[in-house]
């Protein structure tokens, strides 16, 4: 700005109709700026909110605000130093001359957009952040004078009209009768080669300017929009190279919690009002209250911010939900045709018809996002569970081919530790304890879907677990006797098959289907399980079309089709057995013709990775008495390749008897009494047997 050439005459063209002497007119009463101005505003943030939107509303492009970071603004054992103390903020926007300063400036209370008859800006057409005409009156929540210059109006010759006034608060308390005249100040009257309006605030209470991060968070929270014709700069009044540039509000988000909410419009009657914005969960529980919860905007600035919508208590998730919410929703409604939005622009108005629409749309937000922040937390929780543990680890050294067992046991583990806390996470003895606990799990299950359950109705705690054991052990004790005598039976019948020395494949085949324990005792049949079932059909058909000759793979349901050969199951293994009768010698095209089903089998789950992916390892066992008849490559081939084996039936016979004598021992000790299993006396390892092995019953390893 510049002082005129002709002072005297600027100044006439300044003042409006009236009294000369008092150019400048406000009609407010002391409990209107009491109420209004110094109880509602007494932040230093809140004030400069205000005072920025003020700048937006009025189309600046470039706002600078200028005030000292974490200091105290009045000191009583400092006067001097405090009297020093200024706040500055400065717009290049379109500015007042003296008539609009009394029309809308001086004027408090009155419906801005009422009375400009537009909720636009003048020049830019931005929805204009103001309208209850009280957010001028903010300063005086922290200061007692306020000076403004604005310079605006149509640009002439010596430049832009200015005016210039200063308000004091006492002098604004002292008469509530009177209207009040603000001084005029030095300027007023006089041009200036840019339009534009600076703010100084003076003469503080005791308020406190926050440090760099508190402020530039604390604005930040005070708007949420970014426009490529709007900046605002924060510099600090004690060292003028320190200042950041406002920016949106930062905030780091737990991964897999974010609900963003441009699609999930609130209902409203019969309609929709539209939202934008998003909810999530922090990664960490923010003590400052700017940071926590989800803050609402309308028209770009605050209006209300909430932690939960009002959602009652009792509700799973409940702490972790008011602890940790964060986010923001931008609902343009709510400042429009209604106003909802209370005088200190500190909440809306819930209560109204359009209040209570968004908190029963919010309550069902709120149910949505504790549910996946649990699952979320949950996911953690076993991450960091499988890295401290080494988990993986142990379960590839104890069992490399075996990935169905190891991912039970995998499974175990994550409802295990889904409801464990962290500190207990951290303590070596507790997380062995749980890999033990889940290693034992893991071969079983029926225990791990009991486990399953579990998890689901109660809290998955190691007391809970160790219940389930002890009522699966008694469970099974009923049965013991049930088992043995069944499998008394078979290995009776395979003893007088064998013993018998003219039998045929066909009574061979039909008993191992029915109990391939006989082979080896984790081996269970392929026509036993429902899914495996459509396996074996789907690679009969892709056989047939394949080859354009069909081959049976089981007996149990085609009494009047001999079959190829028994199709049985491993975790994770699909098995060939191709069963030959007593003193049988295997022949180099008979060991070629299975040698082709198992390439066979490899390339249809190879062609099928969906059903691939449940078998990821395929092998080839034969039974038979001799294989004195093949030539050099089938024996080679025999003998190194590892997915390849052979078992004569008298070996079968010898396993089984000697399996079949552990199991009896097995029962007969536990019969005597059993030790309840606890954390302290949990197995350390039950890792899954081969089938070269002679294990005991692994049902009973618990």
């Amino acid at each position: 700005m510049h002082v005129p050439d002709d002072p005297e005459r600027a100044s006439a063209e300044a003042m409006p109709s009236g009294d000369p002497a008092h150019a400048y007119t406000m009609r407010i009463s002391r409990l209107t700026i009491d109420k209004l101005g110094i109880k509602l505003y007494d932040r230093v943030a809140a004030v400069l909110a205000e005072l920025i939107a003020n700048s937006y509303d009025a189309d600046a492009e470039d706002v600078t605000v200028t005030l000292p970071w974490g200091a105290f603004l009045f000191d009583p054992k400092s006067p001097h130093l405090s009297a020093a103390y200024e706040i500055v903020i400065s717009d290049d926007g379109h500015g007042m001359i003296p008539a609009e300063i009394n029309r809308h400036y001086l004027t408090v209370g009155a419906d801005r957009r009422t009375r400009t008859g537009s909720d636009k800006s003048r020049g830019k057409n931005r929805p204009v952040m103001g309208r209850k005409g009280i957010g001028k009156l903010a300063p005086f929540g922290i200061c007692k004078t306020v000076e403004v210059i604005s310079a605006g109006g149509d640009k002439t010759e010596k430049g832009y009209l200015t005016s210039h006034l200063i308000l004091h608060l006492p002098d604004m308390l002292a008469d509530t009768e009177k209207n009040y005249h603000p001084e005029i100040g030095e300027l007023d009257g006089t041009w200036s080669e840019e339009h534009g309006t600076t703010i100084k605030l003076r003469d503080f209470s005791r308020k406190r300017v926050p440090s760099k991060d508190e402020l530039n968070r604390q604005l930040a929270a005070r708007f949420g929009l970014e426009r490529s014709d709007w900046r605002v700069c924060v510099k600090n009044a004690s060292s003028m190279t320190e200042k950041f540039t406002l920016g949106r509000l930062k905030i780091d988000l737990m991964e897999g919690t974010r609900i963003d909410l441009n699609d999930r419009p609130v209902p409203f009657e019969s309609s929709y009002l539209p939202v934008t914005g998003y909810v999530a969960y922090s990664e960490k529980s923010y003590k400052d209250a700017t940071m926590a919860g989800v803050r609402i905007y309308a028209r770009g600035k605050f209006v209300a911010q909430t932690m939960d919508f009002g959602i009652v208590t009792g509700f799973h998730g409940e702490f972790k939900l008011r602890s940790s919410i964060v986010g923001e929703l931008h609902a343009e409604w709510l400042d429009e045709d209604e106003d909802l939005i209370r005088s200190d622009r500190q909440d809306i108005i819930w209560s109204s018809d359009l209040g209570e629409a968004l908190s029963q749309w919010g309550q069902s937000l709120m149910r949505e996002l504790a549910k996946r922040s649990e699952e979320h937390t949950r996911r953690a929780k076993t991450r960091y569970f499988m890295e401290t543990s080494q988990l993986e680890q142990k379960l590839i050294e104890a069992a490399p081919s075996d990935p169905v067992y190891r991912d039970s046991v995998k499974e175990a583990a994550a409802l295990l530790v889904r409801d464990s806390d962290n500190d207990s996470l951290r303590d070596p003895e507790h997380v062995e304890r749980i890999s033990n606990l889940a290693m034992s799990l893991g071969p079983h299950r029926s225990l791990l879907q009991s486990l399953r359950e579990v998890a689901e109705t109660t809290e998955t705690t190691v007391d809970a677990v160790m219940d389930l054991f002890q009522k699966a052990h008694i469970a099974e004790m009923y049965s013991l006797g049930q088992v043995a005598a069944e499998r008394l039976d078979v290995v009776a019948k395979l003893e007088a098959l064998i013993g018998n020395g003219r039998t045929l494949e066909r009574p061979l085949q039909e008993l191992i289907e029915q109990a391939p324990w006989i082979l080896a005792p984790e081996w269970t049949p392929l026509g036993m399980n429902e899914s495996l079932k459509r396996v074996r059909a789907s690679f009969e058909a892709w056989y047939a079309k394949k080859y354009g000759a069909e081959i049976s793979t089981t007996a149990i349901d085609r009494k009047a089709k001999e079959p190829d050969f028994v199709l049985l199951h491993d975790s994770g293994v699909l098995w060939i057995v191709e069963i030959k009768r007593l003193g049988y010698k295997l022949t180099d095209a008979e060991f070629l013709n299975a040698m082709r089903y198992l390439h066979s089998l490899r390339k249809f789950l190879d062609e099928n990775p969906e059903l691939g992916r449940q078998f990821p390892y395929r092998r080839l066992t034969f039974v038979v008495d001799s294989v004195e008849l093949l030539d050099e490559v089938s024996t080679s081939s025999l003998e190194n390749d590892p997915n390849v084996a052979r078992k004569t039936w008298h070996e079968v016979l010898d396993s089984t008897k000697r399996a079949h004598r552990d199991f009896l021992e097995l029962v007969e000790s536990t019969a005597g009494g059993w030790t309840p299993v606890t954390p302290d006396t949990a197995p350390s390892v039950v890792a899954p047997r081969s089938s070269n092995e002679n294990p005991a019953h692994p049902e009973l390893e618990l």
